[in-house]
Protein backbone atom coordinates (compact mmCIF):
# COMPACT_ATOMS: atom_id res chain seq x y z
CA UNK A 1 0.00 0.00 0.00
CA UNK A 2 1.71 3.51 -1.02
CA UNK A 3 1.91 6.23 1.62
CA UNK A 4 0.58 9.51 1.04
CA UNK A 5 4.73 10.42 0.36
CA UNK A 6 5.10 7.74 -2.29
CA UNK A 7 1.51 9.43 -3.66
CA UNK A 8 3.09 12.98 -4.10
CA UNK A 9 6.86 11.07 -5.04
CA UNK A 10 4.86 9.36 -8.49
CA UNK A 11 2.85 12.39 -8.91
CA UNK A 12 5.75 14.33 -9.75
CA UNK A 13 7.39 11.86 -11.35
CA UNK A 14 4.38 11.70 -13.63
CA UNK A 15 4.21 15.35 -14.45
CA UNK A 16 6.57 15.46 -16.82
CA UNK A 17 5.55 12.93 -19.04
CA UNK A 18 1.99 14.38 -19.21
CA UNK A 19 2.85 17.70 -19.83
CA UNK A 20 3.44 17.01 -23.61
CA UNK A 21 2.85 19.58 -26.91
CA UNK A 22 -0.79 19.37 -28.07
CA UNK A 23 -1.04 16.51 -30.26
CA UNK A 24 1.91 14.15 -28.93
CA UNK A 25 -1.32 11.75 -27.72
CA UNK A 26 1.15 10.22 -25.23
CA UNK A 27 -0.74 8.93 -22.43
CA UNK A 28 0.18 7.69 -18.97
CA UNK A 29 -2.36 5.45 -16.76
CA UNK A 30 -2.85 3.53 -13.77
CA UNK A 31 -3.98 0.46 -13.25
CA UNK A 32 -6.02 -0.56 -10.33
CA UNK A 33 -3.22 -2.61 -9.65
CA UNK A 34 -0.54 0.93 -9.53
CA UNK A 35 1.05 -0.52 -12.84
CA UNK A 36 2.55 1.97 -15.38
CA UNK A 37 0.77 1.46 -18.73
CA UNK A 38 1.32 3.82 -22.02
CA UNK A 39 0.62 4.37 -25.54
CA UNK A 40 1.59 6.25 -28.36
CA UNK A 41 3.18 5.50 -31.25
CA UNK A 42 6.45 7.15 -32.33
CA UNK A 43 7.18 9.22 -35.52
CA UNK A 44 10.44 9.95 -37.02
CA UNK A 45 13.14 12.13 -34.52
CA UNK A 46 15.06 15.36 -35.10
CA UNK A 47 17.20 17.24 -33.17
CA UNK A 48 15.74 20.03 -30.95
CA UNK A 49 17.32 22.71 -29.03
CA UNK A 50 14.40 23.99 -27.24
CA UNK A 51 14.45 21.38 -24.99
CA UNK A 52 10.92 19.71 -25.93
CA UNK A 53 9.94 16.24 -26.88
CA UNK A 54 11.38 14.88 -30.38
CA UNK A 55 9.55 11.81 -31.04
CA UNK A 56 5.52 12.47 -30.74
CA UNK A 57 2.89 9.84 -30.34
CA UNK A 58 -0.41 9.33 -31.87
CA UNK A 59 -2.50 6.70 -30.99
CA UNK A 60 -2.09 3.65 -29.69
CA UNK A 61 1.01 1.31 -31.02
CA UNK A 62 0.22 -2.55 -30.84
CA UNK A 63 2.87 -5.25 -30.83
CA UNK A 64 2.20 -8.74 -32.86
CA UNK A 65 1.78 -10.60 -29.92
CA UNK A 66 -1.35 -10.89 -29.46
CA UNK A 67 -1.97 -7.14 -28.98
CA UNK A 68 -0.22 -6.03 -25.90
CA UNK A 69 0.83 -1.94 -25.61
CA UNK A 70 4.26 -1.19 -26.38
CA UNK A 71 5.89 1.58 -24.62
CA UNK A 72 6.35 4.32 -26.54
CA UNK A 73 10.19 5.74 -26.94
CA UNK A 74 10.78 9.48 -25.95
CA UNK A 75 13.22 11.90 -25.24
CA UNK A 76 12.57 15.58 -23.95
CA UNK A 77 14.82 18.13 -21.29
CA UNK A 78 12.92 18.68 -18.82
CA UNK A 79 15.30 21.69 -16.79
CA UNK A 80 17.19 23.47 -18.97
CA UNK A 81 20.43 24.86 -18.42
CA UNK A 82 20.99 28.72 -18.37
CA UNK A 83 21.18 30.25 -22.25
CA UNK A 84 23.89 32.43 -21.42
CA UNK A 85 25.72 32.89 -18.23
CA UNK A 86 29.30 34.79 -16.96
CA UNK A 87 32.30 33.46 -15.34
CA UNK A 88 34.74 35.03 -13.52
CA UNK A 89 38.11 33.66 -14.23
CA UNK A 90 39.84 31.68 -11.15
CA UNK A 91 36.49 30.58 -9.58
CA UNK A 92 34.83 26.64 -10.09
CA UNK A 93 31.25 26.95 -11.56
CA UNK A 94 28.74 24.47 -12.37
CA UNK A 95 25.89 23.89 -14.94
CA UNK A 96 22.97 21.39 -14.38
CA UNK A 97 20.82 19.78 -17.12
CA UNK A 98 17.86 17.37 -16.46
CA UNK A 99 16.80 15.35 -19.68
CA UNK A 100 13.98 12.43 -19.11
CA UNK A 101 13.52 9.70 -21.82
CA UNK A 102 12.35 6.21 -22.57
CA UNK A 103 15.00 4.21 -22.53
CA UNK A 104 17.03 5.80 -20.06
CA UNK A 105 18.70 8.17 -22.20
CA UNK A 106 22.44 8.60 -23.15
CA UNK A 107 23.64 11.89 -21.28
CA UNK A 108 26.60 13.83 -22.09
CA UNK A 109 28.24 17.31 -22.27
CA UNK A 110 30.25 18.69 -25.75
CA UNK A 111 31.88 22.03 -25.80
CA UNK A 112 31.96 24.49 -28.65
CA UNK A 113 33.71 22.42 -31.23
CA UNK A 114 31.48 19.13 -30.43
CA UNK A 115 34.40 17.44 -28.54
CA UNK A 116 33.12 15.58 -25.51
CA UNK A 117 33.99 18.45 -22.37
CA UNK A 118 36.37 15.38 -20.74
CA UNK A 119 39.52 17.46 -20.98
CA UNK A 120 41.36 18.02 -16.97
CA UNK A 121 39.65 21.60 -16.11
CA UNK A 122 36.15 20.09 -16.51
CA UNK A 123 34.53 17.05 -14.80
CA UNK A 124 31.83 15.13 -17.02
CA UNK A 125 29.97 11.87 -17.21
CA UNK A 126 28.27 10.03 -19.49
CA UNK A 127 25.27 7.41 -18.97
CA UNK A 128 24.18 5.28 -21.47
CA UNK A 129 20.98 3.03 -21.52
CA UNK A 130 20.83 -0.03 -19.62
CA UNK A 131 17.59 -1.56 -20.21
CA UNK A 132 14.67 -0.63 -23.17
CA UNK A 133 12.34 -1.21 -20.34
CA UNK A 134 12.87 1.76 -18.34
CA UNK A 135 11.92 5.56 -18.45
CA UNK A 136 14.10 7.73 -16.25
CA UNK A 137 14.99 11.30 -15.37
CA UNK A 138 18.37 11.97 -15.58
CA UNK A 139 20.56 14.99 -13.80
CA UNK A 140 24.05 15.40 -15.00
CA UNK A 141 26.38 18.62 -13.27
CA UNK A 142 29.10 19.91 -15.49
CA UNK A 143 31.81 21.47 -13.37
CA UNK A 144 34.29 23.84 -14.57
CA UNK A 145 37.17 24.49 -12.50
CA UNK A 146 38.98 27.34 -14.18
CA UNK A 147 37.88 29.72 -16.92
CA UNK A 148 39.02 29.14 -20.58
CA UNK A 149 41.55 31.63 -21.87
CA UNK A 150 38.75 32.51 -24.55
CA UNK A 151 36.50 35.13 -24.15
CA UNK A 152 33.36 32.90 -24.83
CA UNK A 153 32.79 28.87 -24.73
CA UNK A 154 29.87 27.10 -25.73
CA UNK A 155 28.71 23.97 -23.81
CA UNK A 156 25.91 21.85 -24.93
CA UNK A 157 24.07 19.28 -22.91
CA UNK A 158 22.70 15.85 -25.44
CA UNK A 159 20.04 13.48 -24.52
CA UNK A 160 19.47 10.47 -26.83
CA UNK A 161 17.18 7.46 -26.46
CA UNK A 162 16.14 4.89 -29.18
CA UNK A 163 17.86 6.90 -31.90
CA UNK A 164 16.34 10.74 -30.70
CA UNK A 165 18.20 13.76 -29.72
CA UNK A 166 17.62 17.02 -27.86
CA UNK A 167 20.01 19.61 -26.99
CA UNK A 168 20.70 22.52 -24.82
CA UNK A 169 23.73 25.20 -25.15
CA UNK A 170 24.87 27.58 -22.46
CA UNK A 171 27.02 30.07 -23.96
CA UNK A 172 29.85 31.15 -21.16
CA UNK A 173 31.77 34.06 -20.85
CA UNK A 174 35.15 34.60 -19.06
CA UNK A 175 35.96 37.41 -17.08
CA UNK A 176 38.69 38.68 -14.89
CA UNK A 177 36.32 40.26 -12.66
CA UNK A 178 32.90 41.75 -11.79
CA UNK A 179 34.35 45.13 -13.21
CA UNK A 180 35.61 43.26 -16.48
CA UNK A 181 31.88 42.89 -16.83
CA UNK A 182 30.96 44.90 -19.46
CA UNK A 183 29.27 44.48 -22.82
CA UNK A 184 27.78 41.27 -20.32
CA UNK A 185 26.76 43.19 -17.92
CA UNK A 186 22.98 41.80 -18.05
CA UNK A 187 24.27 38.33 -17.99
CA UNK A 188 23.72 36.27 -15.39
CA UNK A 189 26.84 35.46 -13.23
CA UNK A 190 27.68 31.81 -12.09
CA UNK A 191 28.05 31.76 -8.32
CA UNK A 192 31.34 29.92 -7.94
CA UNK A 193 31.83 26.99 -5.86
CA UNK A 194 32.93 27.24 -2.23
CA UNK A 195 36.12 28.00 -2.18
CA UNK A 196 38.39 25.91 -0.51
CA UNK A 197 41.02 26.97 2.13
CA UNK A 198 44.64 27.60 0.77
CA UNK A 199 46.32 24.96 2.92
CA UNK A 200 44.02 22.56 0.74
CA UNK A 201 44.22 24.07 -2.54
CA UNK A 202 44.70 20.69 -4.57
CA UNK A 203 42.11 19.03 -2.86
CA UNK A 204 38.37 19.61 -4.38
CA UNK A 205 35.34 18.57 -2.20
CA UNK A 206 32.78 15.68 -3.13
CA UNK A 207 30.49 16.59 -5.81
CA UNK A 208 27.39 14.20 -7.33
CA UNK A 209 28.12 15.09 -11.12
CA UNK A 210 24.88 12.49 -12.25
CA UNK A 211 22.12 10.70 -11.08
CA UNK A 212 18.89 9.85 -11.68
CA UNK A 213 16.33 11.47 -10.37
CA UNK A 214 13.47 8.93 -10.85
CA UNK A 215 13.40 5.60 -12.50
CA UNK A 216 10.61 3.62 -13.61
CA UNK A 217 11.46 -0.21 -14.17
CA UNK A 218 9.76 -3.64 -15.04
CA UNK A 219 9.56 -5.49 -12.15
CA UNK A 220 12.19 -8.59 -12.00
CA UNK A 221 14.57 -6.56 -13.91
CA UNK A 222 18.60 -5.88 -12.49
CA UNK A 223 18.49 -1.81 -11.80
CA UNK A 224 21.61 0.28 -12.00
CA UNK A 225 21.40 3.20 -10.09
CA UNK A 226 24.49 5.59 -10.95
CA UNK A 227 26.09 8.11 -8.62
CA UNK A 228 28.94 9.80 -10.07
CA UNK A 229 30.85 11.98 -8.10
CA UNK A 230 34.16 14.19 -8.50
CA UNK A 231 36.70 15.14 -5.96
CA UNK A 232 40.05 15.17 -4.83
CA UNK A 233 40.35 12.65 -2.97
CA UNK A 234 37.96 10.83 -4.78
CA UNK A 235 34.73 10.60 -2.72
CA UNK A 236 33.47 7.41 -0.99
CA UNK A 237 30.45 6.84 -2.09
CA UNK A 238 27.06 4.87 0.24
CA UNK A 239 23.77 4.44 -0.58
CA UNK A 240 20.67 4.89 1.95
CA UNK A 241 17.09 3.53 2.19
CA UNK A 242 14.33 5.83 3.36
CA UNK A 243 14.48 4.89 6.91
CA UNK A 244 18.44 6.06 6.58
CA UNK A 245 19.69 2.59 7.15
CA UNK A 246 22.91 1.82 4.53
CA UNK A 247 21.40 -0.69 2.04
CA UNK A 248 24.30 -2.61 -0.16
CA UNK A 249 25.18 -4.80 2.56
CA UNK A 250 25.57 -8.16 3.38
CA UNK A 251 21.17 -7.56 5.08
CA UNK A 252 20.06 -8.43 1.16
CA UNK A 253 22.07 -10.29 -1.11
CA UNK A 254 19.82 -8.09 -3.71
CA UNK A 255 21.39 -4.96 -3.35
CA UNK A 256 24.91 -4.31 -3.61
CA UNK A 257 26.86 -1.04 -4.48
CA UNK A 258 29.67 -1.32 -7.31
CA UNK A 259 33.15 -0.09 -6.38
CA UNK A 260 32.46 2.95 -9.09
CA UNK A 261 29.57 3.95 -7.19
CA UNK A 262 26.59 2.35 -8.45
CA UNK A 263 23.88 0.60 -6.52
CA UNK A 264 22.33 -2.59 -8.43
CA UNK A 265 19.15 -4.20 -7.50
CA UNK A 266 18.54 -7.55 -8.40
CA UNK A 267 14.99 -8.89 -9.09
CA UNK A 268 13.07 -5.84 -8.64
CA UNK A 269 10.21 -6.07 -6.27
CA UNK A 270 7.18 -4.06 -5.63
CA UNK A 271 8.53 -3.54 -1.96
CA UNK A 272 11.52 -1.63 -3.60
CA UNK A 273 9.55 1.35 -4.37
CA UNK A 274 11.13 4.57 -2.63
CA UNK A 275 13.51 6.75 -2.79
CA UNK A 276 17.44 5.82 -2.32
CA UNK A 277 19.73 8.55 -1.37
CA UNK A 278 23.36 8.70 -2.29
CA UNK A 279 26.15 10.13 -0.13
CA UNK A 280 29.20 10.94 -1.91
CA UNK A 281 31.31 12.27 0.89
CA UNK A 282 35.62 12.90 1.01
CA UNK A 283 37.62 14.75 3.43
CA UNK A 284 36.64 18.32 2.63
CA UNK A 285 32.75 17.88 1.55
CA UNK A 286 29.66 15.94 1.59
CA UNK A 287 26.90 15.77 -0.98
CA UNK A 288 23.87 13.72 -1.72
CA UNK A 289 21.41 12.94 -4.20
CA UNK A 290 17.79 11.10 -3.90
CA UNK A 291 16.44 8.27 -6.85
CA UNK A 292 12.95 7.41 -6.69
CA UNK A 293 12.58 3.81 -8.14
CA UNK A 294 9.32 2.60 -9.22
CA UNK A 295 8.43 -0.88 -9.72
CA UNK A 296 5.75 -1.38 -12.87
CA UNK A 297 3.96 -4.61 -13.90
CA UNK A 298 5.28 -5.39 -17.32
CA UNK A 299 2.86 -5.61 -20.27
Amino acid sequence: MMNVKHLLMLAVCLLPALLVTPGSGRAVVLDPDTALGASASASSSSSSSSGTVVSSAEGSVRGGDGGRAIRPTFVKITAAPPARVAQIRGTTVELECEIMGSPTPTVQWVHGSGQTADWEDISVNVISEDTPTSVARVVTRLVIDRASRASQTTFTCIGRAAGQEVSSSTVVYHVDSVAHLGNYSDVPLLRPVAAVDTMFKNLKGARITLHYKTLFENMGSTVVLPCKAVGRPLPEITWLNEEGNVVGSLQDARFRTLPTGELIITGLRWADMGSYTCVAKNVLAKDESETFVYPIRPN
